[in-house]
């Protein structure tokens, strides 16, 4: 957009803020009117074809009160969703922080790496009980095995895991 138009938007704008921001303020409130009126400006500012605009005052007017009408849309949908008393920003997200997955990223591989070390048939076993889920007396009975020795197994693995974590 050449700059002259750009003026042109931005005298225009400044010339209505006062009415438009009273406008706004009818339809959302005193605190979010200035809001209301920054986004229909910024909706003007992006709008194409600015030389289509037949009346800038009354295309002022129905961009501030479509913005007004998004608005109250998304604080219908925010109350909606959302509990009443909570302060969204004083949420905070379950999510681990960035040091606490690196942390368990690294545990991951010292796990990983322990487990490589062990004999195959310790790690299968392990794996086959602690990753998939599989009950003990299973994997006995797939790997034709008696279940105490799977127990074993499961045993020694966990330990040699722990030790090479802790170490």
């Amino acid at each position: 957009m050449p700059t002259s138009e750009k003026r042109d938007l931005h005298v225009l704008y400044e010339s209505h803020v006062a009415e438009l921001d009273a406008f706004a303020r009818r339809r959302v409130g005193a605190d979010d009117s200035r809001d209301v009126v920054h986004d229909a400006y910024l909706r003007l500012m992006n709008y194409g074809d600015h030389l289509a605009i037949e009346n800038p005052r009354a295309y002022l007017y129905r961009v501030t009160a479509n913005a007004a009408n998004d608005h109250g849309a998304r604080s219908r949908v925010r109350a909606e969703w959302t509990e009443p008393d909570v302060d969204p920003d004083t949420l905070h997200s379950t999510a681990p922080g960035p040091e606490t997955a690196a942390n368990a990223r690294n545990t991951l591989q010292q796990c990983l790496a322990a487990l490589a070390e062990l004999p195959e048939i310790y790690r299968h076993v392990f794996l086959l009980h602690r990753v998939d889920g599989m009950a003990q007396a299973d994997v006995a009975a797939a790997l034709g095995i008696p279940k105490r020795t799977i127990e074993r197994y499961i045993a020694k693995a966990l330990a040699h895991c722990l030790e090479r974590v802790q170490a």
